[in-house]
């Protein structure tokens, strides 16, 4: 995971902008038939689009200033 925190001007007014960059590749098998594996597939895709959403709130708070 990198993180990075940085300042630049637009337009007359400042921002700061911080990133949290992260990256995770997991394979899963071997399966005997194609079915299972698309069953799996069809999972993964449902949990990742939940633990999607709540990491993404995650991270707004990890990089809201403190206090708010």
């Amino acid at each position: 995971m990198t993180t990075n925190v940085d300042t630049f001007n637009d337009g007359g007014s400042y921002f700061v902008r911080a990133e949290i960059e992260a990256r995770s590749v997991n394979i899963h098998g071997p399966f005997p038939d194609p079915q299972t594996a698309q069953k799996l597939q069809a999972d993964l895709i449902a949990y990742l689009k939940q633990a999607s959403e709540q990491l993404k709130e995650q991270l707004r708070r990890a990089t809201s200033p403190p206090g708010k």
